[in-house]
């Protein structure tokens, strides 16, 4: 009995030996293929800049494309140059299969006055008051400011009217106020200005406004403007 015991166990033990060996052969390209990813899914760019893609997880060729030449190109090694505005996917091919990245192009200035807005909102709750709503007519109003504010540095528009001339006409405010700055070359110098400063940190972090529209403008001699609109709505 204990003989046939002995060899009931040799079989056993054999038997897992023979399985595992062969999970391990049939796992383990299963397993290599599965991990295969790219190293973005999706990335925003700013026009003239690059962004090396890659591919983890393979030692097979890849083959790099783009959807859009005109808005993004990828070399053969997945270095992605950013063209001009707009969304391209860059696609790379291993084997049978495909790994995108949605690859979406915008200019400094579009990036910055997001960064501004984001920058603002921050500050706002450092102190206990809710982000501003992005208006979209305080946006378009406050780009148009900072463009101006390249010809004439001042509330007052090159025009002569006041600033408020350029949302009053769209935007019935019940309230507004405006800031505004040159030279500084990123968003969170022109926020510490603001912020040092009583009369424009006191239109940031306050409760009579509850809407924004932020500018900027790189003029053509290589300055930036830039105007923040602060609102109410009647």
């Amino acid at each position: 009995m204990k003989k046939i015991r002995g060899k009931k166990l040799i079989i056993w033990m054999t038997l897992t030996a023979l399985l595992t060996a062969l999970m391990i052969c049939v796992g383990a390209p299963l397993q290599a293929q599965a991990a295969v990813k790219i190293n973005k899914t999706k990335k925003t760019m700013v026009i003239g800049n690059t962004y090396r893609l890659k591919i983890s997880g393979t030692s097979k060729k890849v083959k790099w494309s783009s959807s859009n030449k005109k808005v993004a190109t990828v070399s053969s090694k997945g270095l992605v140059t950013a063209k001009k505005t707009g969304t391209a996917t860059i696609t790379a091919k291993v084997g049978s299969k495909k790994y995108k990245c949605k690859i979406t192009v915008k200019t400094q200035q579009e990036v910055y006055r997001s960064t501004l807005i984001s920058q603002i909102n921050k500050e706002r709750r450092k102190y206990g008051y809710a982000s501003f709503d992005k208006n979209s007519l305080l946006h378009s109003a406050a780009q148009k400011r900072a463009k101006e504010l390249a010809t004439k540095f001042s509330h007052t528009r090159p025009n002569g009217y006041k600033w408020t001339s350029a949302i009053s006409m769209r935007y019935d405010f019940k309230r507004a106020a405006e800031n505004i700055a040159r030279d500084f070359v990123t968003p969170d110098r022109v926020i510490d200005a603001w912020m040092a400063k009583s009369s424009t940190k006191a239109k940031i972090v306050s409760k009579r406004y509850d809407e924004i529209g932020v500018g900027v403008y790189l003029s053509p001699d290589g300055y930036f403007y830039w105007c923040a609109i602060f609102a109410k709505e009647k």
